[in-house]
């Protein structure tokens, strides 16, 4: 083959390598791979801004999880109890932090927003919910706060527990487990119950104007199950709505971890799967 021959050849290999818009010629690959980053970014852009919340599976859970949370709830009925408090009241926890961050509410450090979200589910349930599952609830926190680990023992204040394992709205992870962590939300509910604060109080102090709530009615959900938490967020975002206040549609899960109870996270839904909200993110934290 003549050396001309095969310019030529080289040529045109090069020619199909390349992309030509008006002057610019680029690489093929480099534009794809710019044709592909732009694509998703549209894609991330355009996506809904949702809200989600995970919840565990108490039969899940290994053997050491089950037995923290044995231990938490006093061994009797402990998969009721469990159902109860993770699948129907923090629901409602999970869905507090929503209502601040979708409508301008306050920006207080991580402790206090945890109080504040531990008394809005109380004074939500207090106002929309079973007498005989909220009276439970008080008496599965009243035995979880002596219980789990010996921070109670040790005469140990939950929230000065809280402000040392975190700064701000920054948070060691290392104090996200189930005898510091879970000890310190049973103390928090507890608390968040014997204050008796009402629904209108604790809005005002999560910073939320401009509200009308509507008539105290019971939302009656009968035995826990699996299915009562997505009818829980249901009939709670139709409320908040309801009351005027702005909340996207929720995005539900079940993990098989029974210490992943407090979860729920500002997320792009692009469908098949969910991506942090990184523009809220930087604006809120």
């Amino acid at each position: 083959m003549s050396k001309t021959v095969q310019d030529n050849q080289n040529a045109k290999t090069k020619a199909k390598k390349t992309i030509k818009i008006g002057k610019l010629v680029i690489p093929l690959d480099v534009f794809i791979v710019v044709f592909v980053f732009v694509v998703l970014i549209f894609v991330y852009i355009v996506s809904p801004r949702v809200y989600s919340v995970t919840t565990a599976l108490y039969d899940k859970g290994s053997d050491e999880d089950k037995a923290n949370v044995i231990a938490a709830m006093s061994g009797e009925n402990t998969e009721e109890r469990f159902r109860l408090y993770f699948q129907w009241y923090n629901v409602i926890h999970e869905l507090g932090h929503g209502l601040l961050y979708y409508n301008d509410g306050v920006k207080p450090s991580f402790v206090d927003e945890e109080q504040l979200a531990n008394d809005f589910a109380v004074a939500y349930w207090k106002r929309y919910g079973e007498e005989e599952k909220f009276e439970e609830l008080y008496n599965i926190v009243s035995y979880a706060v002596e219980h789990v680990g010996t921070n109670y023992q040790n005469g140990v204040d939950y929230m000065q527990l809280g402000r040392e394992n975190s700064n701000g709205r920054n948070v060691d992870n290392s104090f996200f487990n189930f005898n510091d962590y879970g000890w310190f939300q049973f103390s928090s509910v507890k608390h968040a119950i014997e204050a008796d604060k009402d629904l209108e109080t604790v809005l005002a102090e999560m910073g939320l104007k401009d509200f009308k709530l509507t008539n105290p009615e019971t939302f009656a959900y009968g035995e826990i199950n699996e299915n009562v938490s997505t009818r829980v967020i249901n009939d709670a975002v139709n409320n908040f709505r309801a009351w005027g206040f702005k909340y996207p549609d929720v995005v539900h899960h079940f993990d098989n971890d029974p210490n992943n109870n407090y979860s729920g996270s500002v997320v792009k839904y692009l469908g098949l799967f969910e991506v942090q909200d990184y523009v809220y993110i930087i604006k809120n934290f």
